[in-house]
């Protein structure tokens, strides 16, 4: 390649780079503007200061502990398939909710909509956990999952589905050691 071209191809990467910088700034101010996310800012950086308060030893740093588990809450947006493939890089998994209770504790305090392990393979397919297993009776929620193959749950304790290409938190889950 001659010289001349060299150069506008420099130049060209850099302002490319300048760009994106750009946009991802704007973008981190106007989360940084937004007092109150609401359900349709799921992009929001989540506030886990309170979480953090119940941090053990047991825990891996930066995870809070609650009833014998531990729990990343991301401050990252990603797929539901890359939000699995995060968890598993932590040797964790994505968010089973057992039961009612464990929604009632730490959970309610969620400022965002995070990932679950919840999906289905299709539209007359069982919701399952990554684990295999099936809702728990506890947990019947399945009339509020209007589309989507994925399940996300947060901001007010709600439950709801999703296209699995959409991006939003997600939380890890580790038994406590």
């Amino acid at each position: 390649m001659s010289t001349p071209w060299r150069l506008l191809a420099g130049i060209l990467g850099v302002l490319a780079l300048a760009l994106m910088a750009s946009v991802l700034a704007l973008g981190v101010l106007m989360g940084n503007y937004s007092s109150d996310p609401g359900p349709e800012s799921p992009f929001t950086v989540p506030n886990t200061t309170s979480l953090t308060e119940c941090y053990s030893g047991s825990c891996p740093e930066n995870w809070a502990w609650n009833r014998g588990n531990c729990y990343y809450i991301s401050t990252e947006a990603k797929t539901w398939l890359e939000s699995q493939t995060a968890c598993r890089s932590m040797n964790s998994s994505l968010l089973k909710i057992e039961d009612r209770e464990e929604l009632q504790d730490f959970l309610k305090l969620l400022k965002s909509f995070y990932w679950t392990g919840l999906s289905r393979r299709g539209p007359d397919e069982p919701w399952l956990w990554l684990d295999g297993s099936g809702l728990s009776h506890d947990l019947s929620v399945q009339n509020v999952f209007p589309w989507g193959n994925c399940v996300f749950y947060g901001l007010e304790g709600e439950f709801t589905s999703e296209n699995c290409t959409y991006s939003t938190f997600y939380i890890c889950e580790l038994r406590a050691t």
